[in-house]
C-alpha cells in the first residue's frame, strides 16, 4: 500500500517535519490539550521534560545530531496552521535484538480541527518515514480511543497485545487475616527462578522494550545484583506467598522519588484471588496510606 500525505484544498495549515529547535514547547501543550484527562503523573513529567528541553541551550545543541539514534521524540510531523501547531506525530528509535523499530507516538490533533483527516495523514507521513528506514513500526493507543483504533487497522496495523495498567490511590489501610493455607514472608533466593519465569510470562520479550519490567540485574538475589542495585541507586523490596506450603506468586517494590510506587507481581497464568489480595495489601501496609501504587 502506497502511503501519501497530500491533504485537500480545503483542510486548514500544512503538513512539515518537526523542528525540535522551536516546535517541543508547542508540542507538549498540544499533547496537554489532547489528553487532558487521561495523563498520570509519569505523562505530566514528560511533558514537563519537553518543556524543559525545549529552554535548554545544552540539549538543543546536541539533539539534533542524535535524532536517529536516541529513544527519545525528537523527529517527526506536525500540522501548521497560521503558525499555531494543531497536530503532530513523534516518531521514536529503538533497538531490539538487532531489528530497527519505530515508535510512532503523540498522535495528537487539537479538538477545534478533528474529523479532517490530520491525524491520519499525520500517521501516514510517520508510517512512510520508518518505511524508507526499512523499520519495523510499533505503536500505543488507549482501548478506549475506537476512532483512533479504527484509522490504525485501515492503515495496517495488527494488535499483537494488550497492557493493562493498574493504580491504587492513596487509601485508608484495611488489614485482613489471612486464609488458613497462605502464608507471607520474604523472598528466597531459591524463588527466583519462578519468580523470573512468571514475570516473562505475563511481559513477553516481543513487547517490553518499550515499557520493560526491572531486569535480571536489578532483582536477582545474588551478589552481583545487589552491587547492580546500590550502584544505580534501585531500592527494592520483595515478598513471596506460599499456599500449602508451595511458592504461589512474588512481589516486587520500587521504591521512587515521587509519591507513586510501582508494583511487579509475578503469579502462576491462574492464581488465586486470595494470594493477589494478600500481596497487594502487603504493599500498602508497606508504603502506607500516603503513597498510590502502580501495578
Amino acid at each position: 500500500m502506497e502511503l501519501t500525505a497530500s491533504a485537500s484544498s480545503n483542510m486548514p495549515g500544512q503538513l512539515r517535519p518537526l523542528n525540535i529547535l522551536r516546535d517541543l514547547s508547542a508540542v507538549a501543550d498540544l499533547v496537554e490539550i489532547c489528553f487532558s484527562t487521561t495523563l498520570d503523573a509519569e505523562g505530566r513529567s514528560f511533558l514537563e521534560q519537553m518543556r524543559h528541553n525545549a529552554r535548554d541551550s545544552r540539549f538543543l545543541h546536541w539533539a539534533p545530531g542524535v535524532i536517529d539514534s536516541v529513544s527519545l521524540p525528537l523527529s517527526g510531523f506536525v500540522w501548521e496552521d497560521h503558525g499555531k501547531i494543531i497536530g503532530n506525530v513523534s516518531l521514536i528509535p529503538y533497538r531490539k535484538d538487532g531489528r530497527r523499530i519505530t515508535l510512532i507516538a503523540n498522535v495528537a490533533t487539537h479538538p477545534e480541527y478533528r474529523r479532517q483527516g490530520i491525524g491520519r495523514l499525520l500517521t501516514e507521513s510517520a508510517l512512510r518515514r520508518a518505511r524508507e528506514r526499512g523499520d519495523e513500526t510499533w505503536l500505543h493507543v488507549r482501548a478506549d480511543n475506537p476512532s483512533a483504533i479504527h484509522i490504525y487497522q485501515q492503515l495496517g496495523f495488527q494488535e499483537r497485545a494488550r497492557r493493562t495498567s493498574w493504580r491504587m490511590r492513596p487509601a485508608e489501610i484495611n488489614t485482613e487475616d489471612l486464609p488458613a493455607g497462605l502464608l507471607l514472608r520474604p523472598r528466597r533466593p531459591a524463588d527466583w527462578e519462578q519468580q523470573r519465569n512468571w514475570l516473562e510470562h505475563a511481559n513477553p520479550q516481543e513487547i517490553n522494550w518499550f515499557s520493560p519490567p526491572p531486569s535480571a540485574a536489578a532483582i536477582g538475589p545474588q551478589l552481583w545484583n545487589t552491587l547492580y542495585r546500590a550502584l544505580n541507586d534501585v531500592h527494592l523490596q520483595h515478598r513471596a506467598a506460599d499456599w500449602e506450603n508451595s511458592l504461589a506468586g512474588t512481589l516486587t517494590m520500587q521504591e521512587t522519588s515521587s509519591s507513586r510506587q510501582a508494583l511487579w507481581l509475578a503469579l502462576p497464568p491462574h492464581p488465586r484471588e486470595e494470594i493477589i489480595r494478600a500481596l497487594l495489601m502487603e504493599a500498602r501496609q508497606r508504603f502506607g496510606r500516603a503513597h498510590s501504587l502502580n501495578l
